[in-house]
């Protein structure tokens, strides 16, 4: 379906003309559009915004997210933001009212972030903007100004995108906390620690995120094992859980009632979930939006990774980690290589006869012991 409804787009409106960012001329009206529903996307997409400030520090530069999305981009140098619900999508002329308004405000630029996203697609070429850009798809033009080269990594897919503007982009998500979210983080995490009394000055933790989108997610078992080898290396840790994962609270939770070590976090709003992550030392997740929330806070990760195609996304700077499909020893090993400051750059365990990826384990800059003994 999505396919056709492209190609019939692509049938009727017929391909733009090839342009060059120095061949715009008054580019006063940009509009940024990824309206994706799945945090980790929406963030991948962050580094864009700055690098068009810089290209066009005086435009008007507006972005259509999604209302689940939207926090994530707030404290951005943004100057107007458009919103797309799950329920716009269920009632057609909700979307046909958000189209007249974006056409109503003549865009001079409208930018395609992902160019997988139908929505965007159709957002990009129906609103009337004089010039649109995005990345190029097949032989056929899509945009005026394309992105050229294809990208092995979802990161490296914004800085092909921006690479036009010749302007540096980071090459990783961003996010930008307030003063006053770090304060409540840090009050947040006193509260967790303080039934251990043994720890109610010291607030570093590992942070465990229990979740992730359908087959990235491991089982309960490989959890309550994680969480039984934290307590027996007296690591100190706070167990996040993600909003499909509620089936696993009560056996989580049962768990942790005897620990000496370890904290349950409930559900937090987005950006205040986002301002205790930042406090941790290093996070432990399967390919999920807050592994990506981690990278745009420059927070190291153990990324457990389950399909290939989650090589894709993970984080890969130096003092991140990618484990495949490891045991519980492993992550455990990995845990305390970072932690201990360890200079491993050889795999962990060898690749299977099967090809599978290989675990690396990656030491974080400036980390600190949070455990005594295992």
């Amino acid at each position: 379906m999505k396919r056709f409804l492209l190609g019939g787009i692509r049938y009727i409106v017929k391909a733009p003309a090839p342009e060059t960012i120095n061949n715009l001329v008054g580019i006063e009206k940009i509009l940024i559009i990824r309206p994706n529903f799945r945090l980790g996307n929406a963030l991948i997409s962050t580094p864009v915004i700055d690098a068009f400030r810089e290209r066009f520090p005086s435009a008007r530069i507006d972005y259509l997210a999604t209302d689940k999305t939207l926090p994530l981009l707030q404290q951005r140098p943004i100057d107007h933001f458009y919103s797309l619900s799950r329920a716009a999508i269920l009632r057609p002329w909700q979307c046909v009212t958000l189209l007249r308004r974006l056409r109503s405000q003549r865009y001079d630029l409208a930018v395609q972030v992902s160019g997988g996203s139908m929505s965007g697609f159709i957002v990009t070429r129906l609103i009337g903007a004089r010039y649109s850009m995005g990345s190029g798809k097949g032989h056929q033009r899509w945009y005026n100004i394309e992105a050229e080269g294809k990208s092995s990594h979802a990161y490296d897919a914004i800085v092909n995108l921006t690479r036009p503007l010749g302007v540096a982009c980071r090459n990783r998500p961003l996010l930008q906390l307030t003063e006053q979210e770090r304060y409540q983080a840090m009050t947040k995490i006193q509260q967790l620690f303080s039934l251990h009394s043994d720890h109610s000055s010291d607030t570093d933790f590992i942070a465990i995120f229990v979740g992730g989108h359908q087959n990235k997610r491991w089982p309960l078992a490989f959890w309550l094992m994680l969480i039984d080898a934290m307590e027996a290396c007296k690591i100190r840790y706070v167990v996040f859980l993600g909003p499909e994962e509620f089936r696993l609270l009560a056996p989580i939770e049962q768990r942790l009632m005897s620990s000496r070590y370890g904290s349950l976090c409930p559900p937090l709003p987005i950006r205040h979930f986002a301002a205790v992550l930042g406090r941790a030392r290093l996070l432990v997740t399967p390919d999920s939006g807050p592994m990506h929330l981690a990278a745009a806070l420059d927070i190291a990760t153990i990324s457990l990774v389950r399909q290939k195609k989650s090589l894709a996304f993970v984080p890969r700077e130096a003092y991140d980690t990618i484990l495949w499909r490891p045991e519980n020893s492993a992550v455990i090993d990995a845990i305390r290589a970072n932690l201990d400051g360890q200079n491993a750059t050889a795999p962990v365990q060898s690749a299977s006869a099967t090809n599978q990826p290989t675990q690396w384990v990656r030491t974080p800059p400036s980390a600190t012991h949070l455990h005594s003994s295992c």
